[in-house]
């Protein structure tokens, strides 16, 4: 089953609520031995930053659930990638050193721990602020808002999304260069608020949920959307705003969990879908793969629940597929359920983020679906899972 409030419009009226690798480098030693001069040379550049890390376990359960070595997407599991390093940005950005999966999601010493721009209201009752914060925009419109500069100005770095709607700017047309002159002061401006704010990292997708056709209809086809997300890359490389290119821009591709089920495991509903790889732009330019997922069926009151690991596994199996770190753009459940489900089920998504440390990032919806609310403000018993979750160790990340 389909486990999303239905639709991406959720997202839009809850806003108005609220491979390239780093060039290495060369280190020369002069050592003078019996009056001979020794020059040695070594490079101290990546191996492929896109290989996962290992983890403790595999996803499994629910339905239409993968684990890690249950399926082939028909990609290619890039070599596991080694320690490293990368200078320090043209923006002055702070050098990295990590691993190499650390360096391409932009994130190390755990997950970050984040939400929608709601759940900063509840800052004090967590006891803590959230390190990434989930925003949405229309092409067209200005990046950052007042509510936006505050939370930079925090600490916060985000997951922007920029979104065309039906009725608006086809792919074609945006692969064609009709919205360049938007798009590309767009990706400047978010750019410059990471070093304005002195962010090391922030986050960008295309598109997000592409994938429901419901509410991206008349946009265009699969192969369509993938040149109109090849054409703004290309754009970003051309102001170098990316982050291996003196930017601090990481790239986030963000279907619905359901995407992400392999063709052979759906169920009935499903098999008309596009398969897990039709929107797939490769791993050249994309960073980070994501999903948005809920535990609840329409706002149903029972029935239908599953597990993190039953939403998130098929993402799981994707990125390691393609080498690439996770996030949950989006996560939650309903609070109406009597037996207390909604703190069960933050609980659980902290065992999973725990279980899984490619997950490098989690952000609570803590806004209305279309039927019902996911929001935790009135539940106290869902403050203390969260904000028990916040102090994890394992959701202690912070960007690089």
């Amino acid at each position: 089953m389909n486990n999303l409030p239905r639709g991406a419009g959720h997202h839009r009226r809850a806003r108005r609520l609220a491979t390239q690798v780093p060039r290495a480098r060369l280190a020369v030693l002069a050592v003078i031995t019996a009056g001979l001069l020794i020059l040695a040379v070594g490079c101290g550049g990546l191996a492929s930053p896109r290989s996962p890390q290992s983890t403790g376990s595999s996803p499994a359960g629910g339905t239409a659930t993968v684990g890690a070595g249950d399926v082939s997407y028909g990609l290619v599991n890039p070599p596991r990638g080694t320690n490293g390093t990368s200078s320090r940005t043209a923006n002055g950005g702070p050098a990295r050193e990590a691993t190499g999966m650390d360096i391409r999601s932009g994130v190390t010493g755990g997950a970050l721990f984040g939400g929608t721009a709601t759940l900063t209201g509840e800052d004090a009752r967590l006891g803590r602020t959230l390190a990434i914060v989930r925003v949405y925009y229309q092409i067209g419109e200005l990046f950052p808002t007042r509510l936006d500069r505050r939370l930079m100005a925090q600490g916060s770095t985000m997951l922007v999304s920029l979104d065309t709607v039906p009725g608006g700017p086809t792919y074609s047309s945006i692969a064609a260069g009709s919205q360049d002159a938007a798009i590309s002061a767009f990706l400047r401006a978010v750019n410059q608020a990471a070093v304005r704010y002195h962010l090391g990292a922030i986050y960008f997708s295309f598109e997000h949920e592409m994938n429901a056709g419901n509410t991206h209809h008349g946009l265009g086809t699969p192969g369509q959307f993938i040149q109109a997300w090849d054409h703004i890359h290309q754009l970003a490389e051309s102001a170098h705003v990316n982050w291996n290119d003196g930017g601090r821009i990481h790239w986030v591709f963000i279907m619905t969990h359901a995407g992400y089920v392999p063709m052979a495991s759906r169920e009935g509903w499903a098999r008309d879908d596009p398969s897990p790889t039709a929107f797939w732009p490769g791993d050249s330019e994309v960073d980070i793969v994501a999903a948005d997922g809920y535990n609840s069926d329409g706002c149903k009151l029972s029935g239908n629940s599953v597990t993190p690991e039953g939403l998130f596994g098929p993402l799981l199996s994707f990125a390691r597929a393609n080498g690439l770190p996770v996030f949950v753009a989006e996560w939650g459940d309903t609070p109406r359920d009597p037996g207390g489900g909604q703190a069960t089920f933050i609980r659980q998504m902290e065992s999973f983020v725990s279980a899984n440390p490619e997950v490098a990032g989690v952000m609570y919806w803590n806004n209305m679906g279309r039927r019902c609310t996911f929001s935790i403000d009135n539940y106290p018993s869902a403050i203390v899972a969260m904000a028990t979750m916040g102090h994890s160790p394992a959701l202690q990340g912070h960007v690089i």
